[in-house]
């Protein structure tokens, strides 16, 4: 089983939702955890209710913090983490991966750097942890991915030289819109440039050939269900 940790104080559940559905299209079973404030997942797999129960969607499991899921019955266990709970040690020991999740949007760099800071503060042995930086929604500007970058240099961490870039796209939006509203997850129309930012993550992630992952993807893309 590999465990892939995304933090940040950003929304990214499109993303982790898209990627589950892929892995799901390659044949992998999959658990995404809900480890967000207000546990945000069961407005969309449940019916709003305190908790989140293992639950099917499309495909992969989803189920919040609070549930024991046992994670080593997956090929994949992706945890949506930006709690002050942190999770448990143990948990940061087996992760394969962490990534950070942002925009460029300030309050979303900035209380992140907070929240590791915490992290820090609450276990030290976790300094000089490996992180890869994933940019979503960017936007043309004068703000570069270096300059945001910026605003954590003082971390210890070690950060990934390559960053992942997603492009804001209004199209992206409104099929996210659509899908928590329909509680489904169609990804067809979302961007080229979502779709290969997501194909390079599982990639890198999970070893898994390029040809394989588009093929996978295809899949997921034509699934209802």
């Amino acid at each position: 089983m590999k465990s892939w940790i995304f933090t940040g104080k950003s929304d990214k559940r499109d993303l982790l939702l898209y990627i589950c559905k892929v892995l799901s299209g390659a044949g992998k079973k999959s658990l995404l955890v809900d480890m967000t404030d207000g546990r945000k997942y069961r407005y969309l797999v449940g019916n709003g209710k305190d908790c989140l129960p293992v639950t099917d969607f499309y495909g992969f499991d989803i189920s919040d913090g609070m549930i024991n899921a046992e994670p080593d019955s997956y090929d994949y266990c992706l945890y949506d983490l930006e709690t002050m709970h942190f999770g448990s040690m143990e948990m940061w020991e087996r992760a394969d991966a962490v990534m950070w999740v942002t925009s460029y949007d300030r309050y979303e760099v900035e209380n992140s750097a907070e929240w590791f800071q915490h992290l820090f503060h609450r276990w030290p042995q976790l300094k000089q942890i490996e992180i890869q930086p994933v940019f979503i929604r960017m936007v043309d500007s004068f703000l570069t991915p270096n300059y945001i970058m910026g605003y954590v240099e003082h971390l210890p961490i070690r950060w990934r030289q390559e960053i992942v870039r997603i492009p804001w796209s209004e199209f992206n939006e409104i099929v996210q819109m659509e899908n928590e509203h329909a509680q489904t997850l169609r990804m067809g129309r979302i961007s080229r440039t979502y779709k290969k930012a997501i194909l390079s993550l599982i990639v890198d992630l999970a070893d898994l050939s390029l040809p394989s992952t588009k093929k996978a993807l295809r899949t997921a893309e034509r699934r209802r269900a």
